[in-house]
């Protein structure tokens, strides 16, 4: 199958903000050092050129099909329709397998194609953060495949989590910097890799969100959204018409808006975004950025929604490390503000369960992340679902990474 081309349908201005028009709320720009913006001007202009380059659009194209093997298959799940009531009541359920890419989940798609540009542009070296290390590990792969060196900067609590893809990293050639600072997550560690980024002008930084200041959000999402791009294509091929519902799991917002971007206009597809609420909103230990009341802030170069303790950010917790963020892509939340999408929420315990019931009633080993997501969604299914309705629900990673903690909780819970 052949990558049907990019249609801009959510164009931000040109300083990168998206507006709402009721409420004048403006979401993205650049709240930078003013010695990054060089950086970013290079990576934005060579960014326009790139997507108009014929030559380049056609070779990274046909590595993203060949290399990342990003033509993969949705399927009908007859357990998950079931567990959500049955065809009869509520229509069937399809999973979209981005767990089935190269390195196991949705990020090498726009991890490959943000080092593709950088070599392209002329960079020998690239920078990135990680929570969960797949984006880590994507951008490892990618910059061995491409001949780029590479700095990886991940919370010192995340590197204990996720052993595998750490060390799976590190054989492609990462050096990996553990980070410290603060909570120790992806929050820190996304702003020490930026903080490299103004003090290595030959390096260019590769964000693993649809976050971070212009043109990261829009440069990501504008490559990422090949998965939806094919899954549309997919989906009418093999149903004859658009879903009905489609489901991602949000943390900062790359899983959600590579699925679902170009569904933006389709009428009658009705788009959910799910975050983790962690102990529970209530508790105030959770990752739910919407769903737990963020409010308009500067964060990581951007204005968008962030959790706030007072004045000040407040810490995110859940036990997805690629969900724990105290803030959500600037387009996502833009999104919000107007109504496109609506955000649902599971906790902790419950997207555990959830990968131990993929585990056993569907035969998958679930990335912990898209467990919170097949939760949500059965339950709004179960509760909206209508007869002939096709739902459609993005499974974005391989749990492999997780096995350790999940058979700890196993044994907690025989």
């Amino acid at each position: 199958m052949k990558i049907p081309p990019f249609k801009e349908i959510n164009r931000p201005t040109k300083d990168g903000f998206w507006i709402n028009k009721k409420t004048k709320e403006r979401y993205g720009g650049q709240y930078i050092s003013p010695l990054l913006v060089p950086n970013l001007k290079r990576v934005e202009e060579g960014f326009f050129k790139a997507i108009k380059d014929k030559k380049f659009m056609k070779e990274l194209n046909e590595e993203l099909l060949t290399f990342i093997g990003v033509n993969t298959p949705i399927h009908f799940s007859p357990e998950l329709t079931k567990l959500a009531g049955g065809e009869k009541k509520v229509g069937r359920i399809y999973l979209k397998r981005t767990d089935l890419h190269t390195n196991h989940s949705h990020k090498p798609v726009s991890a490959y194609s943000c080092c593709k540009l950088a070599k392209y542009l002329g960079f020998k070296k690239i920078l990135t953060e990680t929570g969960a290390f797949q984006n880590g590990r994507a951008v490892a792969s990618a910059c061995s495949a491409l001949g780029l060196d590479l700095d990886i900067y991940v919370g010192a609590n995340d590197a204990k989590k996720l052993a595998i893809n750490k060390d799976i990293s590190a054989l492609h050639g990462a050096n990996i910097i553990e980070v410290h600072d603060s909570t120790k997550s992806l929050l820190p560690a996304m702003a020490a890799a930026l903080r490299a980024f103004q003090s290595e002008p030959d390096s260019m930084y590769v964000v693993g969100s649809v976050a971070g200041p212009h043109p990261y959000p829009l440069m990501v999402r504008t490559f990422a959204s090949v998965i939806g791009r094919i899954t549309k294509k997919q989906f009418k091929n093999l149903v004859g018409k658009d879903p009905s519902t489609i489901f991602c799991v949000c943390g900062g917002g790359s899983n959600m808006l590579s699925l679902q971007y170009p569904y933006l206009k389709t009428k009658n597809t009705k788009l959910y975004a799910v975050e983790s609420s962690g102990k529970g909103l209530a508790t105030g230990k959770h990752g739910a950025t919407i769903a737990g009341g963020g409010k308009m802030g500067i964060l990581l170069g951007m204005q968008s929604k962030v959790l706030l303790d007072g004045e000040n950010i407040a810490e995110s917790f859940t036990e997805a490390s690629g969900l724990d963020f105290s803030s959500i892509g600037t387009e996502v939340a833009y999104l919000h503000s107007i109504g496109k999408i609506k955000f649902l929420t599971a906790t902790d315990i419950e997207a555990k369960k959830t990968f131990m019931m993929m585990a056993r009633k569907v035969g998958l080993i679930c990335a912990i992340e898209a467990c919170y997501v097949i939760h949500a969604a059965i339950k709004e299914i179960r509760r909206t679902g209508k007869p002939k309705q096709n739902h459609l629900i993005h499974l974005c990673g391989s749990g492999e990474p997780n096995v350790a903690q999940m058979m700890e909780f196993m044994k907690k819970n025989k």
